[in-house]
């Protein structure tokens, strides 16, 4: 009996340490992978039951951009710790990061390292993100709320309570936590630009300040230079309007609304040939917008090409049958 149990034992002893890997194999001589993957493979092979070892490579797949690699080794990390919270939340980080995102299933790894590590305060924010994005905001706004009492995260819970805020038409409530976050982070862009685009859409002139605001901070930013072309444009500022339409499209020459609204001036101005030219190049990033084929339509109108303007007006109801300006400009050449 007592040999029984040694036999036995040993056995048990050979079969721990069978050097079995527990995950997916990658051979240290395997050329199809980077360097630093066969590094780590290679300490892999050699001890298998190490939970680091695969986070370290699945850290390293994350880095790389192959997301579903990163989740067959943080898979296996989490099978040999899944007590770890940095674990959990790499998970959530990759799954969120394919292609096809997989929400759910970082949802329920985002929450576990929440709930491992209370004070993770990357993975609060992700994890707030997801519920915003749900719009379950009674799930996120405590997540985001205990990052405002954090001086590092303060601005960025600010920041999202406001969004919160924002999507529920608390607008009051929003432009406060919106002054919060920059109160915690003056470099803060993303909260400057929401507290502006808010104020612009009361017609508000302190939004012009924030704009110019968002640009000290980042100087090359279509986005600014657009909303507040916009903004101008609202308030009757043409020039000043298509001033700020023009760096938008000189930053980002693929911005479609910034040429479509400066053709759109152009138009009111009957500056036929400049919004012909508008027209065609927002045309040309967006061939079935129809609004700028309704506009063009008009414009060919105006030039007496009653062929051409009926050929755009058609095309503009064919994209979108309830387009006004297209049928009134049908019917205004016979069509």
């Amino acid at each position: 009996m007592r040999a029984a149990v040694v036999i036995l034992c040993v056995l048990g002893m050979l079969a721990c340490h069978s050097g079995k890997v527990k995950g997916r194999y990658i051979s240290e001589k395997d050329t199809a992978f980077s360097q630093d993957i066969r590094d780590i493979s290679a300490k892999i092979n050699k001890d298998p039951d190490n939970a680091e070892l695969y986070y370290r490579r699945g850290n390293t797949f994350y880095y790389q951009k192959k997301y579903k690699d990163a989740l067959l080794d943080l898979g296996t990390a989490i099978e040999l710790d899944s007590m770890n919270p940095a674990y959990h939340f790499l998970m959530g980080e990759s799954a969120l990061k394919m292609d096809s995102a997989d929400s759910k299933l970082a949802m329920k790894h985002l929450q576990k390292a929440v709930q491992l590590k209370p004070g993770f305060h990357e993975a609060s924010l992700l994890l707030g993100k997801l519920w915003l994005a749900r719009q379950e905001y009674e799930k996120a706004e405590p997540l985001f709320t205990t990052l405002t009492t954090q001086a590092s995260e303060a601005d960025k819970g600010w920041l999202y309570l406001g969004i919160c805020y924002k999507e529920k038409k608390d607008t009051n409530r929003a432009l406060s936590a919106f002054e919060r976050s920059m109160q915690a982070n003056p470099q803060n862009y993303d909260a400057v630009m929401q507290k502006a685009d808010l104020l612009a859409a009361r017609r508000d002139e302190l939004a012009l300040k924030l704009y110019d605001r968002a640009l000290v901070i980042n100087e090359y930013s279509d986005e600014v230079f657009y909303a507040k072309g916009l903004f101008l444009q609202k308030l009757n500022r043409y020039e000043d309007a298509i001033k700020h339409y023009d760096r938008a499209r000189n930053l980002n020459p693929g911005h479609i609304l910034a040429h479509y609204n400066s053709a759109y001036i152009y138009m009111l101005f009957e500056d036929w040939v400049k919004a012909l030219d508008m027209c065609n190049r927002t045309l040309d990033l967006d061939a079935g917008n129809a609004n700028a084929l309704a506009l063009r339509g008009y414009v060919h109108e105006k030039q007496g090409d009653k062929k051409s303007a009926l050929e755009d007006y058609k095309s503009a109801l064919a994209k979108d049958p309830e387009n006004a300006p297209a049928k009134a400009g049908l019917k205004a050449v016979g069509g």
